[in-house]
This record gives C-alpha cells, structure tokens and sequence, in this order.
C-alpha cells in the first residue's frame, strides 16, 4: 500500500509518495522560503488510500526568513475569505495558494477589534510548518500556531439569540468541537469582551455532525454576563465575541458570526443589533464587515444624557424619519448636500469653503453641519444651509440627503460608535465623497481603516493629491481609479505654501499618533504615545527653550493627554494654526508630516514603536527612500539629530529639510497653486454630484 511520507532537507519540503511503481509525479520539492505566510496550499499529490485521509503528516517549529517583505501579505490574508469549495480542483499547480476560510466560525480580523494576535507573528518561535491530509488532499502551511490549531481542531456553531439590557448579556448559541486529528486540548471559555469570560465543556465529534443530532445532542449553551461586572473591567472599546480553547498552554481563539443572507452591503452589518444606556456608558452589540460579532462599550456623550438627544433619537422617531426621508427623496428634484469636517465642529480643512462655492450652484440643496458649542461655530452661523447639530433640522437634513461630501467618515456626523441603529443605516445609504483631512501616503490603510471597500467609512469618491497617492489608495481601499479624483486635497488650498523658512521663530512641534490599541486606557500615562511624548519633551529642553516647544494630539486623544502632566505644552488651538508656525515638526506616522513640509518646516519621524505599529495597522506605505525627513527609531537617534539641527537654541532648516526631500515631496503631493477647491468643485459638478 502507498504511503505518503514528508521530509525537510535543507529549507525544501519534500513531500513524497512511496509505492511500487514509482513516477516523478509522486514527489514534490518545495522552498519554503517561497511559501507566503498564513497561506494554505494544496500539494498536487494524491492520496489513493483511505488510511491517510485525515493525518497529521509533518510539523516543525521553523524560522522564518524575509518577515519585512511578508507583512503585507499577512494583512491581505486576513481580510481574504473564500469559498472551501474554491479548493476542490485537484488539478492545482504546485506552490498555488490556496485563501479560504475554514468554516463559518473563523472569520477574518475586524479593523476594530485590536487583540494583537498578528504581534505575535513577530516571534518566529511561533512560526510552524505543518503539512498534513483533510478529505483525502495533501494540504501544506506555514503559519502561526494559532493559525494551525483552528485549522486542525474547529468549532461549529449557530447563534439561536442574543440579548442586552441593562443588567445582562445573554447570548444562546449551539456550538460543538471537531477533532478530526484527536488533538489533546484543555478548558474551553465564551468570552463577551476581553476580560470577561464563562467557562463551558463543549462536546466533542470526529466530524460535523447533521443539524438534528446537533439541536438534540445537549449542544444548546446559554451564556449570561452580569453588565455590572463588565462595566468595572478596562477592556478595549471593540471586542470579539468569542470562543476559545487551550490548546498546548494557548489560548486559541475561535471569533463568532453572525451573517443575514439579506444583507448584501457589509456596510449595514455595524449597525448596532442591539444596545443599551448604562450609568456612564454606551453599550451594543454589532457585526464587523466579516460578520463577526462585536461587543463595544464606550464612555457616553455628554448630549446624550439630555432630553432633546433622547427624543429625537429614540427608535420610534429614527424610524419615522428614517422611511419619511427615503420616500420623499423619489419626488425631490434637488439633491440634498451634507458638508462637515472632523466630529462635525472644524472649519479648518476645506470642507466649510467647497460648500460655500456649492451654494452657488442653484440645482441643488447644501447644509454645513457643526455643532453649536464649537468655536469655529460662531465665525460660519450667518451663512444660509448652516445647521446646528443635534437640532431638528439637523436629523431632517440628514435623513433626507443625498451626499455626504467631507473631510471624515460619515460617522462623524453623529457620535463616534452610535448606539442608533437607525441612523446609521442611513449614513451607510449615502453616498460619500471623501475630500479627505490628510496625504494618504504614510499609514496603510488596511485591517484597521474605516475606509476599506465593505467597511462602515466605505468611499463612492475619494480625492488625491499625485498619481503615487493615488496607486496606494486604489490598492489600500480595494476601490476603482475612476473613484479616485486627482485634484489635491482641500486642505492644501487653506495654507501658505513655503511661508515658513530661516528667519521664521524656532517652535517645535511635537505629534504622535494616536494608536487604537491605547483608546481603552483609562490611565494614559501607561501608553507608549505618553511615553514617547514626554521623552521627546525631556530630551529637547535641553536645546531650546521651553516655550518653544508645543505638543498637539489627534482629537481622540486629547482630553487623554490633557490630564497629564504635559498639559502645559499642550497646543489649544486648532492644529492648523500650529503647523503655520512650527519650524520643525516631530511625528511618528501622521499625515500632517505632509501639512508641515508643503508650508516649508522640517520633519523628523520618530517611530520607536514601529513593529509594534505595523504588525496592528500594517506596513507604512513610504519606501525607506520616499520619506520627506529623518526617521529614527529611538530617543538616542533622535537626540543625534536634534544636536546637529538646534545650535544655540536655532533650528537650521538646511539641516533637516534637503532638495531630496523636496522633490520626492512633489511626487506624493503635486499641487502647490493653491486651486484645489476649485479643481474639486469642477470633477463633482463634472459626475453630476452636485
């Protein structure tokens, strides 16, 4: 009888069937160093016996070489799920991929739900290649070991209901195990967020089981968590719903799903299931673009605890508007135009002025949302279409739109992580025209981005700045290049290009970016962004003057850092007005690098935390020679830096900014007429968006 035996020799998996009547298809050499990682491939050696239909053939820790090049594969195979059927070909060539899912329960990673699984790709210890049979085909990986336990042992399950309010969680759910390999494995937990867990026992069957002897097999579990408790613990904002199982001392985990057939646009799936008000949170339970479930608890908004909020957002009213607004947009012969920019209470990156040349436009109806607590409200309020938010003509206005044309995702409209359900679904309706707030040509844009094809902030349009800034968003956002309009960014058409130069005062600017793995933290002096600050901080007084040096964060993080000992430094202005006088700007991964460098400061990117940033986000988009400044990757670097760049407390310009750096600016962002508003104005009216 044959026997397929598999063997390592020198980095070449050779796979190899051994029978009587031996031919050159009946071995197959493979590098393994050609191997992409978390793929799985089908070798095209069959299995004529049923002995080895379902066997674990070879498994060894392996390092693993050209991690760098390898990181962008990883985040596109986590956000790939096909088909098992795809693999049933057995004709498949030798080294074909094959990207599936391996049943409906292993879903794909949510770009909210930071767990930092892919951190631990890092450590190649935890790298293993595994080559082994399943439904009679040779199938061969290399991957995490997490990775290869849910491809050996797996969980089946079917949600039968789900229930929040304000005491409990319920969750019902019928769920078994399939060991196929006889794994040994230990205890088994449901957990409703990061912290909070139930221990279970789930049955075990050596294959998938028909539905009838799962509904009458005692597989029916009933999981209950007190709200109280979960309200106590410091999970992240997002968490999976999920199982785990113990597996060799890992917590393997096994994220649930819960997919509707009737739901064709993934955006619709973060509208919340359920939700519910709690002392001084917001709780709801949604689906990621995968359809997994996700638990979020975040901090209430202050508006939503008055009267006015709660009535004109209760479900009842949201529904009325909701179907109102939809019926009456088939008679309307105007289309209706929203404007805003970040949380609906900036006017400071374009969108303010792009609306106000929409008003000339008589064919169609155009609002500028902003709230009336904001500063900036007071200087736009007399101009016609301004609209207050949270008022009544505010939900009318939204309701009954058309386009959302802005700076943010449509979520900013409202409150970030909305428990309305409603109106939510009726931002997903819209269409959104993204004038974006920054250079799209720094962070990746992937796993972690609301921006992404099928995600909540999908695009119709989107604006860009260069032909290379446009590549990246077509591959980062899975969208088409006719979607992507190359006009320049509004922003740039509000600043001075090269005002800033020798003679102009000596400020440094220092902004890290804000991280969402460090949202939850409650103490923000335990994240590495407060860290890393006020190293910097330390560190440059030592060669200017205190006043001279301004800290700024992203929005999110503000009221976090503000109660820290760094709200001295800490920059209350608009960043914008910030970035016209910082001569040097410090940075680690924010697209204002751009901002700064058009108006002619420095900049240095300070990225001490790099690794960990990629394996969360996914590889930055600049290659090592595209970057507009110095990067460095700890204070000591950085300081080398600072010594030969700040002399007697002045910051030499010719020492931080080179032609290089000019001109690969111009390749990123070519247009410095300031024009960019009018050029926008022109495409949208050109689409017949306005």
């Amino acid at each position: 009888m044959s026997q397929i035996v598999v063997t390592l020799e020198d980095r070449n998996l050779i796979i190899k069937k051994e029978r009587a009547r031996q031919t050159e298809k009946d071995i197959q050499i493979i590098d393994i160093d050609t191997l992409k990682f978390e793929k799985k491939y089908q070798s095209k050696i069959k299995i004529t016996n049923n002995e080895q239909k379902n066997e674990i053939l070879f498994m060894q820790k392996i390092e693993r070489m050209n991690y760098e090049e390898q990181q962008e594969e990883i985040i596109e195979n986590n956000e790939l799920v096909v088909n098992e059927k795809t693999i049933e070909n057995d004709d498949i060539l030798e080294n074909e991929a094959i990207i599936e899912s391996e049943d409906t329960e292993e879903v794909i990673e949510d770009e909210d739900i930071i767990e930092n699984e892919n951190t631990e790709n890092i450590n190649i210890d935890n790298s293993i290649l595994i080559v082994y049979t399943e439904k009679g085909k040779i199938k061969y990986s290399f991957c995490s070991i997490k990775k290869l336990y849910k491809n050996l042992v797996k969980i089946k399950y079917k949600v039968l209901g789900l229930s929040l309010n304000k005491r409990k969680i319920k969750v019902k759910i019928l769920a078994y195990i399939v060991n196929k390999y006889n794994l040994e494995y230990g205890e088994q937990k449901f957990y409703i967020d990061n912290a909070i867990s139930a221990n279970c026992t789930l049955k075990e069957y050596p294959k998938q089981i028909s539905k009838f002897k799962m509904i009458t097999g005692g597989n029916i579990y009933n999981f209950k968590f007190d709200v109280d408790e979960i309200l106590k613990d410091e999970s992240p904002i997002n968490n999976a719903i999920k199982f785990t199982i113990n597996i060799d001392n890992i917590e393997v985990p096994y994220k649930i799903a819960k997919k509707k057939k009737h739901i064709k646009n993934t955006k619709y799936y973060y509208n919340p299931i359920k939700g519910v008000y709690v002392k001084d949170f917001a709780l709801h339970i949604r689906r990621s673009a995968s359809g997994c479930l996700v638990f979020v608890k975040r901090l209430k908004d202050p508006i939503e605890d008055t009267l006015k909020f709660k009535m004109l957002e209760n479900k009842p009213i949201s529904i009325i508007l909701y179907y109102t607004g939809k019926f009456l947009s088939h008679f309307r012969k105007k289309k209706i135009n929203i404007f805003y920019e970040k949380f609906s209470s900036k006017v400071e990156e374009g969108a303010f002025d792009l609306f106000l040349l929409f008003q000339q436009y008589k064919n169609t109806k155009n609002y500028f949302v902003i709230d009336k607590n904001s500063p900036d409200y007071e200087k736009i309020k007399h101009n016609k279409g301004i609209v207050k938010k949270y008022s009544l003509k505010y939900y009318w206005v939204i309701y009954n739109a058309k386009n959302c044309i802005a700076t943010e995702a449509p979520s900013h409209l409202n409150i970030i992580r909305s428990n309305n359900g409603i109106l939510r679904k009726s931002f997903a309706d819209k269409r959104f025209i993204f004038l974006q707030h920054g250079v799209t040509y720094l962070k990746c844009h992937g796993k972690n981005s609301t921006f992404v094809k099928g995600k909540e902030g999908e695009v119709d349009y989107i604006i860009a700045g260069s032909e290379k800034e446009k590549d990246a968003i077509v591959d980062m956002l899975k969208i088409k290049e006719e979607h992507v309009l190359k006009t320049g960014l509004p922003i740039f058409s509000k600043i001075e290009h090269k005002h800033i130069n020798k003679n102009s005062e000596d400020y440094v600017a220092i902004m890290l970016t804000w991280k969402p793995y460090e949202e939850y933290l409650y103490n923000f002096e335990e994240s590495g962004t407060y860290k890393n600050t006020i190293a910097v901080c330390n560190m440059l007084k030592k060669y200017i003057d205190t006043d001279k040096i301004i800290v700024t964060t992203h929005p999110k993080a503000y009221d976090l850092i503000a109660n820290t000992d760094l709200r001295d430094s800490l920059w209350k202005e608009p960043v914008s007005k910030l970035l016209e006088k910082a001569k040097l700007l410090i940075t680690d991964y924010s697209s204002i690098s751009y901002n700064s460098f058009y108006q002619g400061a420095g900049v240095i990117f300070f990225q001490p935390d790099l690794e960990l940033f990629e394996s969360d986000n996914g590889k930055l988009v600049p290659n090592d020679e595209e970057y507009i400044g110095k990067r460095v990757f700890n204070i000591e670097q950085l300081e080398e830096i600072i010594k030969d760049t700040i002399i007697d407390k002045k910051i030499d310009l010719d020492k931080i900014r080179t032609k290089e750096n000019e001109e690969m600016y111009k390749t990123i962002n070519e247009f410095s007429d300031g024009k960019n508003i009018e050029r926008i104005y022109e495409e949208l009216l050109n689409l017949n968006i306005i």
